[in-house]
């Protein structure tokens, strides 16, 4: 049991409440003088603050998910994102470690059923080009786990943001948001800035966009029925992740077909990125990209706040689209300056994928 599963934090409760109901029935039964009876009450005290304190923090920390498992607690794995030697029999055990979570929603009054309620997976990924290793959360909606979805490949969204990937979950409510969307996989993983998904030597990580775009890929194909071709694939970020969310697509249409950018920019990334190199920092430029290169074949929405100054860049990025590449907007009011600000507009970005990705015929 992890700590954010409700097999654990349940009984946790119910003994917290129980600590509480034996304090008021059985005080009086323990007082009295001597040292017996106050060593009585100061257990009986002890073991009731013990155990309420306990599901405080459990409670806590399902909501904002600190901790989504034993190792990331007690501190097993140093680093949730290190670089190794590349070396594939360094990843042992395969290309990804999965954790079954309790984080999945659940039905009032119901067990838990994948194939009612869907799951969220936790992942230790072994990136063995990039020779990063990392986590990410994947839900998995329950046609994964229906018969008549069987065999089946499922198109996959890949979410990237600056937090961590729990917080799609918990702020922009990845789970509700695609009830009545057609089924796709939600893989979310954690991006350090833009240079988080390029490959910058020197820095850390060093190798972010190989990262994405190999060994994620190749990790989850190891453990789900996800298609090969490039047009079961889509990208979404916030923020940071937005600005990598519309470069992959860009710059890698040979993996992503489609690609959604909330508040993400369209410039290039600023810092020394780049070694020095005026050419390499126009190419990672996507508004110079789409007025001097030819453009992807590609799909992409520009969102952003419409008070905000990143609507003004999605207006001419969209404006600067032009076929084989397809690219529209979205606004919201006001600034949207947070993933929780987007939540009510989650369910139209994840339905625009539905719409764009496909399975090719016999995968």
């Amino acid at each position: 049991m992890e700590p954010v599963s409700a097999a654990l934090i349940g009984p946790v409760c119910l003994l917290a409440l129980g600590g509480v109901v034996a304090a008021v029935v059985l005080w009086r039964r323990l007082a009295g003088p001597g040292a017996r009876a106050v060593l009585a009450r100061s257990g009986l005290l002890l073991a009731t603050q013990v155990a309420l304190t306990a599901s405080i923090v459990l409670l806590a920390n399902r909501y904002f998910v600190f901790y989504a498992t034993w190792n990331d607690l007690l501190g097993n794995d140093p680093a949730n994102v290190r670089v190794q030697h590349v070396q594939p029999q360094r990843a042992v055990g395969g290309l990804v470690d999965r954790t079954v979570t309790g984080l999945g929603p659940e039905r009032a009054g119901h067990d838990r059923d994948p194939a009612e309620d869907g799951r969220v997976d936790h992942l230790k990924i072994h990136g063995i080009r990039s020779g990063l290793e990392a986590d990410a959360d994947v839900y998995v909606p329950p046609q994964y786990f229906q018969h008549a979805y069987a065999g089946r490949h499922l198109p996959v969204v890949l979410l990237l943001g600056d937090g961590e990937p729990a917080g799609w979950l918990r702020d922009a409510r990845v789970p509700a948001a695609a009830r009545g969307v057609r089924p796709m996989l939600y893989v979310m993983a954690r991006v350090q800035g833009p240079a988080g998904c390029m490959d910058v030597p020197g820095r850390r990580p060093a190798l972010g966009e190989t990262y994405l775009t190999q060994d994620l890929p190749a990790a989850l194909a190891s453990v789900y029925r996800v298609p090969q071709a490039r047009t079961g694939w889509g990208v979404a970020g916030f923020g940071g992740g937005g600005q990598c969310a519309a470069r992959l697509a860009m710059l890698r249409s040979d993996r992503f077909s489609a690609a959604a950018s909330l508040n993400g920019r369209f410039d290039a990334p600023g810092g020394d990125l780049y070694g020095g190199s005026a050419r390499y920092r126009l190419g990672n430029d996507l508004l110079w990209r789409l007025q001097h290169l030819p453009p992807p074949p590609v799909s992409v929405l520009a969102a952003a706040g419409r008070s905000g100054p990143d609507a003004r860049q999605a207006e001419r990025f969209a404006a600067l689209a032009k076929p084989p590449m397809q690219a529209g907007t979205s606004f919201v009011d006001g600034p949207a300056a947070t993933l929780a600000a987007w939540r009510g507009h989650i369910p139209g970005v994840l339905a625009w994928f539905g719409d764009r990705l496909r399975v090719p015929p016999g995968e």
